[in-house]
């Protein structure tokens, strides 16, 4: 039973996921995560060599205050950010990780995740 739930969870996950490649080495994941406001999560992949790198193309933060007047939420947006393992680019706002293509799927999910955990901040 364990493995039939398994199998059936990441069967219903992969089935409502949607990629679209949008340029020559980058792909847009809509995951099955919904945010606070109701909206699909979105994962951008870049792939440069080896390896992937995952982002949220600076959406999350700009979503919560897009004239960023609120540096408090940026501030919590980056150490919350930086605390969960990932990278935060200062300058565009942007969260994201790179990995290899192993660890690939793992990195989206919790992604994505940590952006549905960032839009509660709002």
């Amino acid at each position: 039973m364990d493995n039939f739930i398994k199998n059936g969870i990441g069967e219903w996950v992969s089935t409502h996921t949607q990629v679209e490649q949008v340029a020559n080495n980058t792909w847009s994941i809509a995951t099955t995560q919904i945010d606070a406001y109701g909206d699909t999560v979105y994962c951008f992949v870049e792939k440069n060599g080896n390896l992937y790198k995952i982002g949220d193309d600076s959406h999350i933060l700009f979503k919560l205050d897009p004239g960023e007047t609120d540096r408090e939420l940026y501030q919590t947006g980056m150490e919350v950010a930086i605390g969960a393992g990932f990278d935060f680019d200062e300058d565009t706002c942007e969260i994201s990780v790179t990995t290899d293509k192993e660890n690939l799927a793992q990195a989206i999910i919790r992604l994505a995740q940590l952006q549905v955990a960032i839009s509660y901040l709002g």
